[in-house]
């Protein structure tokens, strides 16, 4: 039975309480108005709602969306927010995903959960075109504020995920960092130069190019490398933790004899959490200065790139062309499918040149036989007409004694007495 009170006795513009128990017969207080009448009728209707409840006849999955619907869309994404990062997902993978599904949800002018509907976030995309982001950025947005609607949805919020119908675009139509791959002396070059390079914020030299060959060797990405520190070196191994890496998992990879060695004289002295590199924010622009210095352009005419995920690019490609079979590279590069795999062999104009040269010929056999005879009876030619104007005795002979002498020789086995087949078959 539910009862209205007044914490403080006496005073006439206090405010009355209600205490009720719910439909799981637990004890609530909630507080009421300062009219004692309204009170009462608060009280009775939250006593006979947990009564429905408990009878089945108010589905509480409908009441809680209803609960859901009273709260701001914007504190359901700070939910959202906490949530990713409770699963161990990093700080700035977290804030950069919440930041792309906040400014879809702004775009919009979505406030409840009632207004995320598949309509006004396709437009919301499609504003979003117009605004001048590539279409790949309209992507990664999409895929942000999709994730946030899956949320919803399974955390009770929305009785079901309402952005399933939002569409992505072809991002093939409007590619704007295309990258590429280069040579492998272009590549030692970019290396020399680095180590010979001055300061860069606070990343030496030699760093840097012992940087660019971990991240050559191992296909690792920036982010990952920035997490790398003295713990991470196991003798001939490398760990990447699972919070840092993309696909969620733990990976030991493998280093070559002469990169571990370098890499253990470098952390020589340095804390034992120490990072490996001094890291700087971005890491396109400080290959770009060693890019600069060693003559390589950043974009090259055709409109690619080579930024740093280019590394990683290098990994896979230069794997491809040392033989390995595609399920080893794909396990390199730490890849979920083969498909994604073959997205980052970037084989150059020269490498498929040389491939195709290297092709065995499948010319048929009596075509490569017409054409062989064909070559030796133009020798034959050529080499009849030179004997006949280098000779002058025989031209004096008569005709006739010259159709004695083929007569004879073609009675004659070629293979003996070390006559020519070849001259045999000219006669």
């Amino acid at each position: 039975m539910a009862s209205s009170f007044k914490k403080v006795k006496g005073q006439k513009n206090a405010s009355w309480y209600i205490d009720y128990f719910d439909e799981n017969d637990i004890r609530r207080r909630v507080k009421g108005c300062r009219d004692r009448t309204v009170t009462d009728q608060i009280a009775r209707k939250l006593e006979s709602e947990a009564e429905l409840r408990r009878r089945g006849i108010i589905d509480r999955k409908s009441d809680f969306h209803a609960t859901a619907e009273r709260k701001p869309l914007t504190e359901h994404l700070s939910d959202f927010r906490d949530s990713l990062l409770a699963k161990g997902n990093t700080d700035k993978h977290v804030e950069l995903f919440v930041s792309r599904a906040h400014r879809v949800i702004n775009t919009a002018g979505l406030e409840r959960l009632s207004d995320l509907r598949a309509s006004r976030v396709q437009d919301a995309l499609a504003e979003l075109r117009n605004q001048g982001k590539s279409l790949a950025t309209c992507n990664h947005h999409r895929a942000a504020v999709r994730g946030f609607s899956r949320w919803l949805w399974k955390e009770g919020r929305l009785p079901d995920d309402s952005l399933v119908g939002v569409t992505g675009f072809n991002a093939k139509e409007d590619r704007r960092h295309d990258r590429r791959t280069i040579g492998i002396e272009d590549l030692r070059r970019l290396i020399d130069v680095a180590e010979q390079g001055p300061m860069y914020r606070r990343m030496s030299g030699p760093g840097r190019a012992l940087c660019y060959r971990l991240a050559v060797a191992t296909g690792l990405r920036f982010s990952e490398i920035i997490s790398l520190t003295t713990e991470s070196l196991n003798g001939g191994f490398v760990t990447i933790q699972a919070g840092y890496a993309k696909n969620g998992q733990t990976a030991m990879l493998p280093l070559s004899p002469d990169l571990a060695d370098d890499l253990t004289t470098w952390i020589k002295g340095k804390a034992p959490a120490e990072p490996i590199f001094a890291m700087p924010a971005r890491g396109a622009d400080m290959l770009r200065i060693d890019l600069e210095a060693a003559g390589i352009p950043y974009r090259d005419a055709s409109g690619l790139v080579f930024d740093f995920h280019s590394l990683r690019c290098q990994t896979a490609t230069l794997a491809d062309q040392a033989g390995c079979s595609p399920r080893v590279v794909q396990h390199l590069m730490r890849h979920s499918t083969m498909e994604l795999t073959g997205r980052y062999t970037r084989p150059r104009s020269v490498d498929l040149e040389n491939a195709a040269h290297s092709l065995p010929t499948l010319k048929p056999k009596s075509t490569a036989l017409r054409a062989s005879t064909a070559n030796e009876s133009d020798d034959c030619v050529s080499s009849a007409t030179t004997s006949a104007t280098g000779d002058e005795e025989a031209n004096r002979k008569p005709a006739s004694e010259l159709k004695v002498m083929s007569s004879g020789s073609r009675n004659h086995n070629p293979r003996v007495g070390g006559s020519s087949p070849s001259a045999a078959i000219c006669d």
